[in-house]
């Protein structure tokens, strides 16, 4: 497991939230403190949005595929959120990320 970057801060303990890589190509997010994880997917380019969900306070990720559109994930991917038609953070984010085709929109 090797560790690639910071995303941002831990909702439940308010330490430091980290993307790893496993020797099998599979990504996740972790806390070191809490324990608390989640995965990601396991293709594309994923880049930090420096924003929260207004839902789940964990931070906004934009992940780009080349030959799909790009999209927005926080625990879970934005678009299987009830509030992602209303969210003001992704409407924020697609309109800062216009030359990004982005996936609902």
């Amino acid at each position: 497991m090797r560790k690639l970057e910071e995303i941002g801060e831990c909702p439940k303990c308010h330490c430091s939230l980290n993307i790893y890589k496993t020797s099998n190509y599979k990504r996740f997010v972790k806390c070191e403190v809490c324990g608390i994880s989640y995965p990601l997917p396991k293709r594309g380019y994923i880049s930090t949005s420096a924003l929260e969900c207004p839902k789940s306070a964990f931070p906004v990720l934009i992940v780009d595929k080349k030959e799909h559109p790009a999209y927005f994930w926080t625990d879970q991917p934005c678009f299987n959120c009830i509030q992602y038609d209303t969210c003001e953070i992704i409407k924020d984010l697609v309109l800062e990320f216009k030359e990004l085709k982005v996936y609902g929109y």
